[in-house]
């Protein structure tokens, strides 16, 4: 295939790498860090208060660690990890691994969102569950398991995680949708959307009359052949411009930071992750998928902060 020449202007790398390496390097101690530990009886207090039935031995902050480091290490592994953890001084007790199986698939996680404005980038990608593939279908004759369609929004100025919807391919509402509903989330949160990128895939009706409403600047690209609805709509000016000359359109709507907000946190995640779950079910699969997300996240604002 021809290699295509990139039009516009050479890109300028701006980035601080001394400090930006110093944040790759913090990003591992991220890992190991259990200064959480320091607060484990007033937090099981905390947990305990009020509270009917059994009550809990291990706070929630021991699963979160204990779930980032299960993007790498099964269950049984884990208690593995933390009998020696108490061994060195490190935690109170260990925890048995069926414990932690039951707590880290019940943990509802939340992206942080300490800002007041945004930028929202949508985009959707897949995963695959535990021995999926072509490759077996193919060998070995057998049906094709579906892979687990992942939706994330996030903001590509900061390059920071918005919201993030899992589910199976083929089922549950459609990019469009879900990126309504992200944006909705947000402002309902009190956190003003000042612009919404998204590929030809969200070029639809309903998407544009929900930005119109909410004054919220698109950078949707629309179908080459979109139809006017003649109504003057907000889509309507935009498939204009994009008719009269996608580069200009694209560089006055800087359509190419898209990327950073989508496709650069799907590559990360994918890299140092993986694309595969280990869970088998259909419930736990997707759980662990958005805790991939949510783990990296947290661990690049984590960096961020120390470095």
């Amino acid at each position: 295939m021809e290699e295509r020449k990139r039009w516009g202007k050479k890109s300028r790398d701006k980035r601080d790498w001394r400090k930006y390496n110093e944040e790759l390097v913090v990003r591992g101690e991220f890992y190991l860090d259990c200064k959480w530990v320091r607060n484990w009886n007033k937090e099981i207090a905390g947990m305990n208060e009020g509270k009917v039935g059994a009550q809990y031995v291990y706070p929630d902050s021991m699963m979160k660690f204990l779930a980032v480091l299960h993007q790498w290490i099964d269950y049984r592994g884990l208690e593995g990890v933390s009998r020696k953890l108490v061994e060195f001084c490190q935690l109170p007790q260990a925890s048995d691994y069926s414990n932690v199986c039951r707590r880290v698939n019940r943990m509802d996680v939340k992206f942080e969102l300490p800002f007041k404005d945004c930028c929202v980038s949508t985009d959707g990608s897949g995963m695959k569950f535990e021995n999926a593939g072509e490759y077996r279908a193919r060998m070995y004759g057998k049906k094709r398991e579906k892979y687990i369609k992942v939706v994330i929004s996030a903001d590509p100025n900061r390059k920071k995680m918005l919201d993030c919807e899992v589910g199976i391919e083929g089922e549950g509402e459609s990019e469009p949708e879900i990126a309504m509903e992200h944006m909705q989330k947000l402002m309902l949160k009190g956190i003003d959307v000042k612009k919404f990128f998204g590929d030809g895939s969200y070029d639809k009706i309903d998407l544009f009359a929900f930005l119109e409403h909410n004054d919220i600047e698109p950078a949707v690209k629309t179908r080459k052949n979109a139809i006017l609805e003649g109504d003057g709509s907000l889509r309507d000016k935009e498939v204009l411009k994009i008719k009269k000359g996608y580069k200009k359109w694209a560089r006055e709507r800087h359509y190419g930071l898209r990327w950073l907000g989508t496709e650069g946190i799907f590559s990360a995640v994918k890299r140092k992750f993986g694309e595969q779950t280990r869970s088998k079910k259909i419930e736990n699969a997707c759980n662990e998928v958005k805790r991939k997300f949510w783990v990296y996240d947290e661990m690049k604002a984590y960096a961020e902060k120390r470095a």
